[in-house]
């Protein structure tokens, strides 16, 4: 039933008609199989068993021009590991100042990465999806309002983006599912491009929340916390509770696309060393070259997250039990991983192209969860 609803959401968005304005519509999928290559694998949400759900997805975006620099822009998109409910990652009004200056209101992507503005688009770039330790906020979009604006710096076309906003996205945090309020968000990228280089930086902050009114929503951190607090030791119990913690988030990368060559590389680094999470950093880089119509690449990249240590110091034989659980669980967000991809994409239409895949992927901490992970994926624009 729920993926009728979705299918027949989308169509109503390619069947309705145009009144007052010209629409324009277009829209992308990707279909994509993948599974580990052993039975006692497990990584990334694929399993020894064949899925067709995981990384698949739909979308149609539809723009309308209102006239006198004023439009509109929504898209609505649908993924397999979501059963196929739709959903608007876009509704937004633009309204251009200038031919350089433009505005945003509503919701929008958020400029996060190299690849933020068509992150959803696989036929857009060269993986299957982009590497998942650097694109591993919870979150893509917010609402909120947006300044966009282009100008020439010598012999560079540059963009600078400015982004304030708020999201709510529920994430997986110590095991549990939660729902996590960002507030206060402050975004600020620039992109320079001469030729064949494009260089990007963003950085932003924000008010991050793990819980509401009545405590944690992360149990086993809400239990640990009343302990503590009930021992005294509320600096300890602060430290477990995720009450607007601030965030920052840095990105920096580049692309050299020149001839045949496609080099791209980004670094991110995550910090809420204020709350339960701490700090991560993760990077990649590939290499591409294009034969034709094919472009093989190979990408290598590395994940670090380092959870914070609150009970240093306390050394009382009574609290061994409760330090040691403290220490798990800030420790299970530890960690040390590489992985290197290899893949082939060969465009074999104008609009739609095959792709094919193989990570291998290490954890230095925990052996049990390397795997190897093989993905096929027919991606389109229409």
């Amino acid at each position: 039933m729920k993926t009728k609803l979705s299918m027949i959401v989308l169509a109503s968005m390619i069947s309705a008609p145009s009144f007052a304005a010209d629409i324009e519509r277009n829209g992308f999928a990707s279909i994509v199989a993948g599974q580990t290559t052993s039975s006692d694998q497990e990584f990334d949400g694929y399993t020894n068993d064949l899925t067709f759900d995981n990384g698949s997805i739909i979308g149609l975006q539809a723009t309308s021009d209102l006239g006198n620099g004023l439009g509109m822009t929504a898209q609505i998109i649908a993924k397999g590991e979501d059963g196929w409910d739709p959903e608007f990652a876009w509704a937004y009004l633009s309204y251009d100042f200038t031919d350089d200056t433009r505005v945003l209101v509503g919701r929008q992507r958020a400029p996060f990465y190299m690849y933020s503005d068509y992150i959803d688009v696989s036929y857009a770039y060269p993986w299957i999806t982009p590497p998942s330790g650097v694109y591993s906020l919870p979150f893509d979009a917010i609402n909120g309002v947006s300044i966009i604006h282009s100008m020439q710096i010598g012999q560079f076309d540059t963009t600078t983006h400015v982004s304030y906003g708020q999201n709510s996205e529920p994430t997986e945090v110590l095991g549990e599912l939660v729902d996590v309020d960002v507030e206060s968000v402050v975004i600020g990228s620039f992109t320079a491009n001469r030729d064949w280089l494009t260089l990007r930086a963003a950085y932003a902050v924000a008010n991050v929340s793990f819980y509401g009114d009545e405590g944690s929503s992360i149990d086993q951190i809400a239990d640990l916390a009343a302990i503590w607090e009930g021992l005294g030791y509320s600096n300890i119990a602060n430290g477990l509770v995720s009450n607007s913690d601030q965030g920052s988030f840095l990105q920096v990368g580049f692309q050299i696309d020149h001839n045949d060559w496609l080099f791209v590389g980004e670094y991110t680094e995550v910090d809420l060393s204020d709350s339960v999470i701490g700090k991560d950093d993760s990077f990649y880089v590939m290499a591409g070259k294009r034969f034709d119509n094919i472009m093989l690449h190979v990408t290598y990249g590395q994940d670090n997250s380092a959870g914070k240590l609150l009970t240093s110091g306390i050394t009382e034989p009574a609290f061994v039990d409760l330090v040691a659980a403290t220490d798990a669980a800030m420790n299970s967000q530890n960690e040390d991983s590489n992985f290197a991809t290899v893949g082939a994409r060969w465009d074999f239409h104008e609009a739609a192209a095959l792709k094919f895949e193989y990570t291998k992927h290490s954890d230095d901490l925990n052996g049990l969860n390397d795997a190897d992970v093989v993905r096929m994926a027919f991606v389109t624009v229409f």
